[in-house]
């Protein structure tokens, strides 16, 4: 039997499946419906691919692996890494990610590199294109699949709901698209690669189907771009396009016009949908179009409020918001210059050096995970280090693909023109990903390409004859490789079942939290214990079971069953404690935990001076954030200490003046010490900055103020 081809037929379906699949995979039953699942795939496949490159070599008793230029440079990027996750603020985010993406955590670069190897020692030209040819296929389906939101129809609502609407989502997905991607914005850089991949199958047919087909492909994944509305996605496609016309002309200046017709496509499908950007956004036919549809009320319309006094910060556009996160960014790389906060720890560290300005952004409350920027997301996680690594990958990639256009454009080469092109259009395709990096972050199946195109380039460019893949030798199978490959085969299931179980505990994790929110704590409780049992490191569902069981805990004592309150408030604290000692500069633990001991306090009043040193600890690594700054002036309340309640206040509305909750409970609190007029003033400031308040007009009122 011909163990060497079983083994490698694996890994070339392995690759196959992974990048059909990747794109597609979501689902509701996890608590994060996109990215998590399809990390998850990502593990799965590059257990199974690498333990057959692994097998392939027990087999051929040798080392099957291929030197290429990108060895180094990956691997000083991994060690940057490394040494990032050993000084991290939280080791266990660093290697596995952050929760829910888990991308660009440790063990996902690791397995992105993996299979950088695998693919570049295991895989040829052919196999390489069909990898491609499977990407484009997959593309399209997420191509229709968008086309379909754009016109109000989503498959996602078929799968979720079991009607054909866009009603199971809450974002305006008819107005932005995502399909199974997760975002708008991740979507356009992944059909950016694509497009510029698919223009290196553009060929002279004469088959009149395949001809037409062939440039229908990128023309319905430029469509799909402009209804996901990205300006990054479409400044990418720009830039890529720019750098593979450039490439092409200067190889071939007549073979250009074989592209004439996809560029004619593109153009009509612009001035139809329109593009994405300053001063001609919304200027397009299907603008016109629904304008004339849509019936004006002869009532007069409402103005906005023009006492010009008013605070109303509106919704805050995305530039204004990456400004100030950036600005976050910088800060953390300055407290940590060398090797950062950690490994995928931006989530915590943003929040000591969060601007003040954020206070006054729309999504002033927000959760930042990420900054919005490839390349400050590194410099303020990896430091200095990690983001000199990461330049240095970028810069080998860049100065190999220059080498090879320029053997491409040398006359008198024996080489198909076509894996020229295709090299050149992978390069272009790449380009992108670096762009639309810069105005956010990459995702899993971005990572993907952005690690296995160089890949696919170096496979691409080496000679046929020197690449041959040891397949089809018979080799004999002795007891000792027996032995060796059978332990092989029990590591694997005991790995894809360890990933199993994870995204069991997910499931349960997020169909408790759901329960939660919709007051079924009972039903949660049974989830919730699920997910710890299966996971019991993960102090994410610790933090989730620590409210549950406070919920229950104030149930039962409602029910006058002192027992059973006292036994679920212990399990509460038990849980929270473990918690903050598992991740302790996590600041919405620190948070949650204060919400729990503060709940509690109405059974036992001991709780509420841990609940006070909880929140001052959350204020410590949180020193800008409003939210966290009013909770601390509530539990100071609740522990009598009224002048450190007012300091925290008139820091919370210095942060947001904005703040109304925070300005009428200063506003009580200066009543309630006797300083009446403070009170007033806060109260005016409301009415008169804010808006008309009943309640506040109210209070005031009855207060003689």
């Amino acid at each position: 039997m011909n163990y060497l081809g079983i083994f490698q037929t694996i890994i070339t379906w392995g690759f196959y499946l992974l990048f059909f699949t990747v794109p597609l995979i979501f689902t509701s039953k996890s608590s994060e419906l996109f990215e998590f699942n399809k990390m998850m795939v990502v593990y799965a496949a590059t257990v199974v691919i690498v333990a057959a490159w692994i097998g392939k070599m027990v087999i051929a008793k040798k080392i099957i692996y291929r030197p290429s230029f990108m060895a180094i440079p990956l691997l000083l990027y991994l060690a940057s890494h490394v040494i990032s996750a050993i000084f991290s603020l939280d080791t266990r985010t660093s290697i596995f990610g952050y929760y829910s993406r888990f991308h660009e955590g440790l063990l996902a670069t690791i397995s992105y590199l993996l299979l950088y190897f695998a693919a570049v020692s295991n895989l040829n030209a052919k196999n390489v294109k069909v990898i491609l040819y499977s990407s484009l296929a997959s593309g399209i389906i997420i191509a229709v699949w968008g086309t379909f939101e754009h016109y109000g129809r989503s498959f996602s609502c078929v799968f979720v709901t079991g009607n054909f609407d866009v009603a199971c989502w809450v974002q305006d997905v008819k107005n932005r698209v995502y399909a199974t991607l997760g975002q708008p914005n991740w979507m356009a850089a992944y059909l950016d690669v694509l497009i510029l991949t698919s223009f290196a199958f553009i060929t002279k047919r004469k088959n009149v189907m395949l001809n037409l087909f062939q440039h229908l492909v990128p023309a319905l994944f430029f469509a799909a771009l402009l209804f996901t509305k990205s300006r990054s996605g479409v400044w990418g496609l720009i830039v890529g396009l720019g750098v593979f016309f450039i490439f092409y002309a200067i190889r071939n200046l007549k073979n250009l016009k074989i592209l004439l017709v996809t560029c004619i496509l593109f153009l009509g499908i612009s001035v139809f949908y329109g593009l994405p950007l300053p001063k001609i956004d919304g200027k397009s036919i299907e603008s016109y179009l629904n304008t004339k549809t849509v019936t004006t009320p002869n009532s007069e319309l409402q103005t906005p409020n023009s006492n010009a006094g008013y605070i109303d910060i509106g919704i805050s556009t995305s530039s204004d918001i990456r400004k100030v996160v950036w600005e976050g960014a910088v800060k953390i790389w300055q407290r940590y210059p060398v090797f950062g906060s950690g490994v995928e720890t931006f989530a915590y560290s943003y929040y000591k050096d969060r601007p003040a300005a954020h206070n006054m952004l729309s999504e002033w409350d927000f959760l930042y995970n990420k900054a919005h920027n490839e390349y400050l997301n590194l410099l303020a996680t990896t430091g200095t280090v990690g983001i000199i690594a990461y330049l240095f990958v970028i810069a080998s990639v860049a100065w190999q693909s220059f080498k090879w256009f320029k053997i491409a454009s040398s006359p008198g080469r024996d080489r198909d023109p076509r894996n020229d092109t295709l090299i050149m259009s992978l390069f272009a395709a790449w380009i992108t990903i670096l762009i639309t990096n810069f105005f956010g972050f990459s995702v899993v199946v971005i990572g993907l390409f952005f690690f296995l195109i160089p890949a696919f380039s170096y496979i691409i460019s080496i000679d046929e004859s020197s690449h041959k893949i040891m397949s089809n030798d018979k080799l004999s199978v002795n007891n000792g490789q027996w032995v060796i490959i059978s332990a092989i085969f029990i590591v694997v299931i005991y790995l894809e079942i360890k990933l199993l179980n994870l995204w069991l505990a997910d499931s349960s994790y997020g169909l408790g939290q759901n329960l939660n929110r919709i007051g079924q704590p009972v039903m949660a409780f049974k989830e919730l214990q699920v997910a710890v049992s299966k996971v019991p490191e993960e102090p994410l569902y610790r933090d989730e079971l620590a409210q549950n069981v406070t919920t229950l805990a104030l149930a039962a004592a409602e029910q006058n069953d002192a027992t059973l309150s006292s036994q679920l408030a212990n399990i509460a604290l038990q849980s929270s404690d473990t918690v903050v000692a598992d991740s302790p500069a996590n600041v919405i633990f620190w948070k949650n935990r204060a919400r729990v001991l503060y709940s509690l306090s109405t059974l036992d009043q001991k709780t509420l001076a841990p609940a006070l040193a909880a929140i001052l600890k959350a204020v410590d690594l949180a020193p800008t954030d409003a939210k966290v700054h009013y909770f601390a002036g509530l539990l100071l309340d609740a522990n009598g200490q009224k002048e450190k309640e007012i300091k925290m206040l008139e820091e919370t509305v210095a942060l947001k003046i904005d703040y109304r909750d925070a300005r009428f409970q200063l506003a009580k609190v200066y009543l309630e010490v006797g300083d009446n007029v403070k009170a007033k003033e806060q109260a005016d400031f409301i009415l008169t900055r804010l808006g008309n308040d009943e309640e506040v007009r109210t209070w005031l009122t009855e207060n003689n103020l």
